[in-house]
């Protein structure tokens, strides 16, 4: 059963760190506002009940007659369909019941997902719904519902949850206690009156943290000037990078031979540290993440980092995972058929997995498998609201077997790097140095397969099989039909029904929510299916229905089960953007004074991957083709999707306080090197301002402004009463405004109703 539903006590048990922050825990719910300059309020479900109680007018299905009914049933068995009464919503014609979640909870505090049947519009009250509810544990624990008794019921729709009503079970013996300030909600006589209103500031924060790496002043002006769809579309013509690519030249394997040992001189270590290590590509990404004007397009990139796994750990050199990062970079705004092909051919992924080396004598599946499972179609077959397909047995539908993966395998065979730098197309090729710029080619034709390919073969499958080549006698023959045998099978794998919804649920939950409701994966799949103008895999559709999706939006968030742990890049990022990320502060060494360099011009130098390495999260390192944290994990204890919960332990939650203390308390991060030190690690170093915060407490010793502010600018708004009182007496302790002020930043930047995003 479900013992646990719930992220502010997941946080409680991951994210504990302290009595001091521990007082700091309490509910979730957020507010927030649909859109940047008109919306209609943000509707929250209401189940209907009794005039009198809070028992919930309901109806065995089988009696229903597709009216509201007189009066409820005063219980129900287990399993059995209840039809439950809802109003306060409003449906367009493709939403349906699988935009909605109902959970139960019994006397004993055990939690249940129940299964959402249907939803029907009554016919004479249009205002109200009639939603069948199977009562049955739908989660995976498969525990059952208490024979006897009542449990509190809730349902909630596009982030929002719904008042609880109580229902019986069985005998209905062992009452359960209504909520506090739980009132009776009958059904309204008319439709609730949905009023329009301008939109506060509270959905540009929350748009702001998915969106880009955080908010700012900047940021935020611009959004209440064009609004937040204008903003989109002005990210995607927006030129890149802010911050220019590293760019260094290839060199060949081996940096010891080429370079020298490693410690022997300054020279010797600075050649290491620019052609082979990853620190030029770490610095740059958390620049332009902190810097960079196109956010929008860092972010997609990013996020298809994270599905397009490659790791630097495996490629040693600092310009061949560049022109991985170009790749990412070039098709965020692209077409996702276009980013397979380039993929597919870049000399990093084939050396990451392996296509590098696969040849038709001895051919090598890591590529096609990933390529497969992770990259495109997923596991088993799933219907387009991202839900699983099953078959006449309730079971799982493999969407590939060994076989079909051995027949994907004879494809990718024949592909190396272009090392030799005859062709025209491998101009970037350098003599002695692996090309890891330009994309592969078969340097030799004939060690590609050239037998047939037996592919998948769905409805309106195009190229289910590719027969052998018929005249392969000619190397020119050969690659024509290895090139036209790739972009075959890439066109019969992207069609595969199964892509839209896998790859629009991976990109939900990497913007906005780690378990998103059916309904908004099937919206977004459908945008990536065709963008309004008959063209599949279009990103900027997939984008803009990803982030503009009413279960993104809205003026509330209220489900218990909404939202994302923020994965370490991001809390690092979201926080430093939200108070003026600059250089460190002058700190004193061996008795001195010393400040940033003056070529800093007062920025950060972005070296901060240690930060988000000691949370989990070493940038362009993850540790497996899952990447740093898989999309299917489960937060224990619950059956929520949380994969980033999946960094989260004891250690990783201290170091990710200590680093905001760090920051919090104005120190920043610096590590000043003398001038013959070969590798100036953090030339800059990185702190906040702290000049904003300062002033708010200095006008209100109360601390109530100071804490209000931080709310608004950090939390949209939603800081809850409790987290309130008990920032307020740990602050007011302290005679200092400045004390007051940076300890209040601490507190709310480590406590849990900031770290996730809502």
């Amino acid at each position: 059963m479900l013992r646990e539903f719930n992220f502010k006590k997941i946080c409680r048990k991951y994210l504990r760190f302290g009595a001091l922050a521990a007082v700091l825990f309490g509910v979730l719910a957020v507010s927030v506002s649909a859109e940047p300059d008109e919306e209609f309020e943000s509707a929250v479900p209401v189940l209907i009940s009794e005039a009198d109680s809070t028992k919930a007018l309901a109806v065995n299905l089988d009696d229903w007659k597709g009216s509201l009914p007189p009066k409820t049933v005063d219980s129900f068995a287990p399993e059995t369909r209840v039809v439950v009464f809802i109003t306060n919503i409003s449906l367009p014609p493709d939403e349906g019941a699988n935009a909605f979640r109902a959970y139960a909870e019994d006397k004993n505090g055990r939690k249940y997902r129940l299964k959402v049947e249907n939803i029907r519009q009554l016919r004479r009250q249009s205002w109200i719904y009639g939603l069948t509810v199977r009562l049955d544990d739908a989660s995976g624990y498969r525990g059952q519902l208490p024979a006897d008794g009542e449990i509190l019921l809730r349902v909630s729709w596009r982030g929002n949850e719904s008042n609880r009503v109580r229902l019986g079970l069985g005998s209905s013996s062992g009452k359960i206690r209504d909520d506090a300030g739980a009132i009776p909600t009958p059904a309204p006589l008319a439709a609730p009156v949905q009023m329009k209103r301008q939109a506060t500031g509270g959905d540009r924060q929350r748009f702001m943290q998915q969106a880009t790496f955080g908010a700012s002043p900047a940021l935020d002006f611009r959004l209440r000037q064009i609004g937040i769809r204008r903003w989109i579309d002005e990210q995607f013509v927006k030129s890149y990078p802010t911050i220019p690519y590293p760019n260094f030249p290839q060199k060949p394997f081996g940096a010891d031979a080429v370079c020298g040992i490693f410690g022997t001189s300054p020279e010797v270590d600075l050649c290491h540290r620019d052609h082979y290590w990853s620190y030029n590509n770490q610095k740059w990404m958390i620049q332009e993440a902190l810097y960079g004007e196109d956010q929008l397009r860092r972010r997609v990139s990013w996020a298809l980092h994270q599905i397009w796994v490659v790791s630097h750990a495996n490629i040693s050199s600092q310009r061949g995972f560049q022109e991985y990062i170009e790749i990412l970079d070039r098709n965020a705004f692209g077409n996702y058929r276009d980013l397979m092909k380039e993929m597919t051919l870049s000399p990093a992924m084939g050396e990451y997995l392996d296509m590098i080396r696969s040849n038709r004598w001895n051919p090598n599946e890591n590529y096609p498998r990933e390529l497969l499972q992770l990259f495109t179609i997923g596991l088993y077959k799933l219907n387009q609201d991202g839900t699983l397909a099953l078959d006449a047995q309730g079971n799982r539908i493999p969407t590939y077997d060994q076989h079909k993966i051995d027949q994907f395998t004879k494809v990718f065979t024949g592909w190396t790097r272009c090392d030799n730098g005859l062709l025209p197309t491998c101009s970037n090729a350098v003599v002695g140095a692996p090309n890891f710029t330009d994309p592969m080619h078969l340097s030799d034709p004939n060690a590609h397969d050239q037998t047939a390919k037996t592919l998948f073969d769905y409805p309106g499958a195009p190229h289910a099989t590719i027969p052998a080549c018929a005249n392969c006698t000619t190397p020119s023959n050969l690659g024509n039909y290895a090139n036209d045998s790739l972009n075959k099978t890439l066109d019969n794998i992207f069609y595969h029904p199964n892509v839209a919804p896998f790859v629009g649920k991976l990109m939900i939950q990497h913007f906005v929510t780690s378990d998103p409701s059916p309904a908004y994966v099937g919206r977004v799949a459908a945008a990536f299916n065709d963008n309004g103008a008959g063209v599949r895999g279009d990103m900027k559709a997939l984008i803009k229905a990803v982030l503009l999706d009413p279960e993104a939006r809205g003026s509330r968030k209220t489900d218990a089960a909404y939202g994302k742990l923020r994965e370490p890049l991001q809390y690092l990022t979201n926080f430093l953007r939200t108070f003026g990320v600059r250089a460190s502060t002058p700190i004193t060494i061996n008795g001195v004074l010393t400040a940033p360099p003056a070529a800093c011009q007062n920025k950060s130098d972005g070296v901060l991957n240690y930060q988000t390495s000691i949370t989990g999260q070493e940038i362009w390192i993850p540790a497996t083709v899952f990447s740093y944290f898989s999309p299917d994990y489960v937060v224990p204890g619950t059956d929520i999707l949380g994969p980033e919960f999946a960094l989260a332990n004891t250690a990783t939650s201290f170091e990710r306080n200590n680093i905001v203390m760090g920051f919090s308390f104005g120190w920043g991060w610096f590590n000043q090197q003398t001038a013959a030190d070969p590798y100036p690690y953090q030339p800059c170093g990185t702190s906040i301002d702290h000049t904003e915060i300062i002033k708010w407490a200095t006008d209100d010793p109360s601390g109530n402004a100071l804490i209000e502010n931080l709310n608004a600018r950090m939390m949209h708004g939603t800081m809850s009463e409790a987290m309130k009182g008990k920032i307020r007496a740990a602050i007011n302790f302290n005679v200092s405004a400045e004390l007051k002020a940076k300890q209040a930043l601490f507190l709310t930047a480590s406590s849990s109703q900031y770290q996730i995003q809502r």
